[in-house]
């Protein structure tokens, strides 16, 4: 299995998950500004780590045309969020599946293995216009009264890094998977 990362990251934190998980796939990870230099003809599977912006994922509309250019290519998407993991409490699985289905949608992209992973939040990493739609959202919210969006503001105005390592877990399996199908089929074919 020929394996490469291309990856979108702001912050630094999706960077991370991309590291890791070429750390632990033996490849590349490459930064979505130097994705040209990725040969996506000669491998087998591409792991696209991005992140959602704006409910939608950063470098998405490269994705569909290297996916459309390359229909034999096997894919994996992983987005990064502020939103914690499913099954803290905190999370909504359903809001997470219909900001992959906004850049993705199911009719069109329905058997694409997609992945999401915590992420984390730098107010100073962020880019001018995004800073000040950050500083807008504050202010909009800062006079709520729902202790969780009280809460939520507060952690988001500190920073914070929710990448764990073992959130890679299902997406290296999805990825060694692909790759023991890819084999099986070059075997057989």
């Amino acid at each position: 299995m020929k394996a490469a990362i291309v990856y979108c990251s702001q912050t630094g934190h999706t960077e991370k998950y991309a590291r890791w998980l070429a750390d632990r796939l033996g490849c590349e990870a490459t930064p979505f500004a130097k994705r040209a230099s990725v040969d996506l003809d000669a491998i087998d599977i591409l792991v696209f780590c991005s992140w959602f912006h704006a409910a939608s994922i950063k470098g998405s509309k490269w994705l569909k045309r290297e996916m459309a250019a390359r229909p034999g290519l096997d894919v994996v998407l992983l987005a990064t969020g502020a939103t914690p993991m499913p099954g803290t409490g905190w999370s909504n699985e359903e809001e997470i599946e219909q900001a992959f289905r906004r850049s993705f949608p199911k009719d069109d992209y329905p058997d694409l293995p997609h992945f999401y992973c915590h992420g984390g939040y730098d107010f100073e990493k962020l880019g001018a216009v995004d800073k000040a739609a950050m500083r807008m959202f504050y202010k909009m919210n800062e006079k709520d009264a729902d202790p969780k969006t009280r809460e939520m503001l507060a952690t988001m105005r500190a920073g914070f890094d929710g990448t764990r390592r073992e959130y890679l877990a299902p997406v290296i399996e999805q990825v060694q998977r692909m790759g023991a199908e890819g084999a099986k089929r070059q075997m057989n074919g």
